[in-house]
């Protein structure tokens, strides 16, 4: 990385500790023996053995976090990113191994930080690795270039998505947003909104139609929304196909620029399902030509799966749905601005159906 100029360390080279075998070695020693090192507190699952010796390898092509795996048997994800409280991509996994949902890899072991007088910060889960599996994104683009079907994929995995949502429901408290919370709610993304068309000039001409689908969700909830945990950043980077043919769903942490507490709120389940229904249409947005009716097709396959788990299919509650989609698309535009202007069509025309009138309710 560098040398330090100044301090205890001045005239020493600074290097990525994770990507030196040795120190990657002894940090899987440490997680094999639970305990307790100054302020960092070492536990894990008894009942799953972890071999000594496993060689590591640093996993490429991350950016929020960092990986390593052991000898192909297990992954071991490294946060950059900590604050205050147990981080949602060990406790919501944890919740779901122990309440039997094998839709998702359990912990096996983990490490915490306990500053004096502060909150636990979660600095590192080891799970299992799912070696032979396919990245969700991956097989669907190779799907799209060969011209082949992806609606069975994708009914199975909302079947998957729904089996998840069904068990944290039942594990994790749930509640009822009322009105006025859901008039907050609604409030929110309108100003999300509003801060992002000023920093997206492209948006600016479809915000009054944007903020519509707003407006409708405020307007709407006389009952108010079930909330519930939910994954918090779910799309199809985030699924795994393993060697049986079954989907996993992968990295709960959410979305790391958002405080820890935001993200470990309950949220209405449908959050989960827009941003599916969004990766399927980043997927046919991304093959020349453009695919629409494979992005419609897979979009439709994935709710009918996740009825036919939930008996719910959530394109009946289209004011809700239209709502996170709106406010998931609006998200897009402003990452893709700031990072890949390159890619910024792909939310800009998904902003511009979406800033249309709505259309009929689905039947």
């Amino acid at each position: 990385i560098g040398h330090a100029e100044d301090g205890p360390y001045a005239g020493r080279a600074v290097y990525e500790a994770l990507g030196d075998p040795r120190l990657a070695a002894m940090l899987l020693e440490r997680l094999r023996s639970p305990g307790v090192l100054g302020p960092l507190r070492f536990d894990r699952d008894p009942a799953t053995p972890v071999p000594a010796g496993l060689t590591p390898r640093p996993l490429s092509g991350e950016q929020t976090n960092s990986s390593l795996i052991y000898g192909d048997s297990f992954i071991l994800k490294v946060f950059r990113r900590v604050g205050p409280g147990v981080n949602p991509d060990l406790e919501l996994p944890r919740a779901l191994a122990a309440a039997g949902c094998a839709r998702v890899p359990a912990p096996v072991a983990w490490y915490e930080a306990e500053p004096p007088g502060g909150d636990t910060l979660t600095l590192g889960v080891l799970q299992p690795y799912l070696r032979g599996s396919d990245d969700g994104w991956q097989l669907a683009l190779r799907r799209l270039g060969s011209g082949e079907d992806f609606t069975a994929e994708a009914h199975a995995l909302g079947r998957a998505t729904a089996e998840v949502h069904s068990a944290l429901a039942a594990a994790l408290p749930t509640v009822a947003l009322g009105p006025e919370q859901t008039a907050r709610l609604a409030a929110g993304m309108t100003a999300r909104l509003a801060a992002t068309a000023r920093e997206v000039p492209a948006l600016r001409p479809y915000e009054v139609g944007l903020r519509g689908a707003f407006d409708a969700l405020a307007a709407s909830r006389g009952t108010g929304v079930a909330a519930q945990r939910i994954h918090g950043d779910l799309h199809l980077g985030q699924t795994l196909r393993t060697l049986d043919g079954s989907w996993s769903l992968i990295d709960f942490e959410g979305e790391p620029a958002r405080p820890l507490a935001d993200r470990r709120r309950p949220e209405p389940a449908v959050r989960d399902i827009a941003g599916m229904l969004r990766s399927f249409d980043y997927a046919a947005r991304s093959h020349r030509p453009f695919a629409p009716a494979w992005a419609d097709d897979c979009r439709a396959a994935f709710c009918e799966g996740y009825a036919r788990t939930t008996g719910r299919d959530p394109r009946e509650d289209p004011v809700l749905l239209r709502a996170y989609e709106t406010d998931k698309a609006v998200y897009e535009a402003r990452y893709e601005s700031r990072h890949r202007p390159d890619w910024l069509h792909v939310p800009m025309a998904a902003i511009r159906r979406l800033s249309e009138p709505a259309r009929p309710a689905h039947r």
